[in-house]
């Protein structure tokens, strides 16, 4: 148990959650040139490995727009702007794995954003990503058709195909 000391440490585990909901925001991100922004997910993150689209949960008082830009510049460094709603989705996997391999019952409320980067420049993920994200990176279409994407990038990426078809 802890005492009175704030500097004392605990032998006790940390209280985790044993279910989690959040809502989200993500971004359908391409450049002038058609090129699509996708972000890997860090290992110990649920879906570690894959490639996602740029984006994540909204903080306390926060817009998804807000959010949205902050991601951005969080995951991938680039400055975007919204230039359509392409829909609202959720995810509920009961059995995954959180953080450190805890299961966790996870539930994601998300808004997809059309989003372009007028000047796409190299991207970087920085520190304030928290660390579930672990690399960043611009594709051309026909790379992202044989990537191992997340069920929500796959759906973005066939939706941006359908838009350039058009």
């Amino acid at each position: 148990p802890r005492g009175d000391n704030p500097a004392e440490v605990s032998d006790e585990p940390v209280a985790r959650p044993d279910r989690v909901q959040r809502f989200g925001a993500y971004a359908a991100a391409t450049g002038p040139d058609g090129r699509i922004l996708l972000t890997r997910i860090a290992p110990g993150y649920p879906g570690a490995g894959l490639w996602h689209l740029p984006g994540g949960g909204t903080d306390h008082g926060e817009t998804p727009e807000q959010a949205l830009a902050r991601e951005l510049i969080e995951e991938t460094s680039q400055q975007g702007r919204v230039t359509g709603l392409l829909g609202v989705s959720h995810r509920y996997d009961p059995g995954a794995l959180g953080p450190e391999g805890v299961p966790i019952d996870w539930h994601v409320i998300r808004v997809l954003f059309r989003v372009l980067v007028d000047v796409p420049t190299e991207p970087v993920v920085t520190e304030d990503a928290g660390g579930s994200t672990v690399e960043a990176a611009w594709f051309t279409p026909e790379e992202v058709g044989t990537m191992r994407l997340t069920e929500l990038a796959r759906g973005a990426v066939d939706r941006l195909a359908a838009e350039a078809a058009s």
